[in-house]
């Protein structure tokens, strides 16, 4: 089966493209913050005497410029950060130039990242690894990498990646993916074809230029939701997609601190702190699920 369907570029018109009002609890308190316009992106709490720069990208339902909050790690972030006194200026861009932005130590915060090992290099700075210009958080919930095909696959997959390393892959530029995977891919072992987002992930497998694609299926089920398809060509591409078992892996999510900012120890130990606290507490599943539904029924 082949599904070939013109698939809007624009996700959607950004109808939510203004600032999201961030709501979260203090000592069982509600307090709802709004945000402003700001520069290039939004701002919260601009007149604390420390204001971050945050990068990040369009990944739903984990963020994204377009859902009605803005998505369920953007409201975790900024409340966090607002809660120990920062003020937050947050804008959106492709990964690869949010990397930059943060790697050249133009953002003080990159998220959401996947665990970066000490051996990754830099992008940017080529001399540098990653994790020596930018510190790694205390994780926070994430997703399982799959490799996702058609339903109708022919493809024998054990749950080893060997088993499918003949096969052509679709892959998200500058995406960390698991380190096996990523060394194959980097020695020419597996063939790739890049794209820069899941939903064009989702075309070149649709459209048979790919026979497996690396991601989240509940990215690519969120980047059908969004989209301007009828409800009947969404429910289609939906169907028509399945992620292979086992995963890959399940990844975490971190967030990334550039080691250019001032203070940085400080603000890393402010959000593991606020981390700490809702682990401790097992008050993340409450607060994801929230959010999610919020905007659409991911739950």
């Amino acid at each position: 089966m082949r599904i070939f369907l013109v698939i809007p570029l624009l996700l959607s018109l950004f109808t939510y493209a203004d600032p999201a009002p961030v709501t979260y609890s203090v000592d069982d308190k509600n307090i709802t913050l709004s945000g402003e316009k700001y520069k290039s992106g939004y701002g919260y709490n601009l007149e604390a005497d420390t204001v971050l720069r945050l990068v990040t990208l369009n990944w739903p339902p984990y963020i994204d410029d377009n859902l009605c909050n803005k998505g369920w790690l953007y409201q975790l972030t900024v409340s966090m950060l607002v809660k120990r006194g920062y003020g937050v200026h947050i804008e959106f861009y492709p990964w690869a130039r949010a990397v930059r932005e943060a790697e050249l130590g133009k953002a003080d915060i990159l998220f959401p990242e996947y665990y970066i090992t000490d051996d990754v290099m830099s992008e940017n700075i080529l001399t540098k690894t990653r994790n020596q210009l930018l510190a790694l958080s205390e994780p926070i919930p994430g997703g399982d990498l799959s490799f996702v095909a058609l339903k109708d696959h022919t493809i024998d997959y054990d749950g080893s990646i060997n088993s499918v390393k003949n096969r052509v892959m679709g892959v998200v530029r500058s995406y960390k993916n698991s380190d096996e995977l990523d060394e194959l891919i980097d020695q020419g072992k597996i063939k790739t074809i890049v794209a820069n987002s899941e939903y064009q992930l989702i075309h070149l497998l649709l459209n048979g230029r790919v026979e497996l694609i690396v991601a989240d299926l509940e990215v690519l089920k969120a980047s059908i939701y969004k989209s301007l398809l009828s409800n009947r060509d969404k429910k289609k591409m939906l169907n028509a997609l399945v992620a292979l078992s086992p995963s890959i892996e399940y990844k975490a999510l971190y967030y990334e601190i550039s080691k250019s900012t001032a203070n940085w120890q400080s603000i890393l130990a402010d959000i593991n702190a606020e981390i700490v606290i809702m682990r401790k507490n097992n008050t993340f599943e409450s607060f994801i699920n929230n959010k999610k539904q919020q905007c659409y029924n991911l739950g």
